[in-house]
């Protein structure tokens, strides 16, 4: 028996032989926290109240004073200025209230080529986010010009594999084997140190019981919900939690074509399976992605190549008077 590596199926064929259900019933849950979202304008907001209580005061003032001394022009103005400079304040401080979120999902199908003919099969679910929000404000500001100028667009590609296995009993039948993806294993959701090379392997069972997955930290990796149980900190601080299942609206097959829109080149994503479940013990089997750190590692060296090394940036300010030259320097890097 010789086997080759996994090869895609064009997803209409498979959809004519198994059906659609089966795809979107293997689709995983997804739980997510509202409290995922980009930095919020703690410096706007402190503004916005100091202009606000200084209007106050400055009307009160002008009240008492009013027998003394007044001046309905410098009344008008001074109003004028501070209202205008409290309602640019608001609008900084609702753009930068966003929230992040599940989108939607592609999806790819892989399946084992024997000469007798396929057993097992892969769904590859991709699902989107709106973006990601790097722990750093000041180096999640320079990522987010690395995706405009770069891979031009800000949202966030995950991965996770579903492996199946055609039924003993009917080869017209599909049944789940397990799944395997970024397991976050309970690291806090903010730690900026996250490993993209934690691939582990979980049985089929291990969904049971409404055990969905759980978005594990900020880079989106997962962890089970159960897993939640025994991390009372991020369960009740990134409360609430809210569960995301996909539907035939937004579960969606992703071609080539569609790829090379949206520069896949330049991700760090593999598509091919990572197991072979056709082999013994293949739940044992680990995964290392060369390049998985290749956006963070080119933004580190676009960081030391423009600011000095020894310095330590964790504001917008400390990178504010850089801004045009790292937006210069993602635009000639020719990737």
């Amino acid at each position: 028996m010789s086997v080759s590596e996994w090869n895609k199926v064009d997803f209409q064929q498979f959809i004519n032989e198994f059906g659609k259900d089966i795809v979107i019933k293997n689709s995983p849950v997804i739980l997510y926290s509202k409290k995922d979202k980009e930095h919020e304008a703690y410096n706007s907001q402190i503004a916005f109240f100091f202009i606000a209580g200084a209007l106050l005061i400055y009307i009160a003032i002008s009240y008492f004073l009013a027998t003394i001394f007044f001046s309905l022009i410098l009344f008008v103005i001074f109003i004028i200025i501070g209202v205008s400079a409290d309602a640019l304040l608001i609008i900084n401080i609702i753009k930068a209230n966003v929230f992040i979120k599940p989108l939607e999902c592609w999806v790819e199908i892989y399946k084992e080529i024997l000469q007798e003919g396929s057993n097992y099969y892969c769904f590859t679910y991709y699902p989107i986010f709106t973006g990601k929000c790097h722990p750093n404000e000041a180096k999640n500001v320079i990522f987010k010009i690395f995706q405009e100028e770069v891979i031009k667009s800000k949202i966030d590609i995950t991965q996770i594999e579903v492996y199946m296995k055609k039924s003993l009993k009917d080869q017209k039948v599909l049944e789940t084997v397990g799944y395997f993806f970024q397991y976050a294993e309970g690291r806090p959701f903010r730690d900026e140190n996250i490993n993209r090379n934690t691939w582990k392997y979980f049985s089929h069972d291990k969904s049971d019981n409404e055990n969905y997955l759980v978005v594990g930290n900020w880079d989106h990796q997962y962890e089970w919900r159960y897993d939640l149980d025994f991390d009372f900190d991020k369960l009740h601080e990134y409360a609430p939690w809210v569960i995301h299942r996909w539907i035939e609206a937004n579960l969606k097959p992703l071609t080539e074509d569609y790829k090379g829109k949206i520069n896949w080149n330049l991700r760090s994503i593999e598509s091919t399976p990572k197991l072979k479940p056709w082999k013994v013990n293949f739940e044992s089997q680990t995964y290392e992605n060369p390049k998985v750190y290749n956006d963070l590692e080119i933004v580190e060296e676009a960081i030391t190549k423009i600011i000095r090394p020894d310095k330590i940036i964790e504001k917008i300010k400390d990178i504010r008077d850089d801004l045009a030259m790292f937006i210069a320097y993602f635009r000639d890097l020719g990737l």
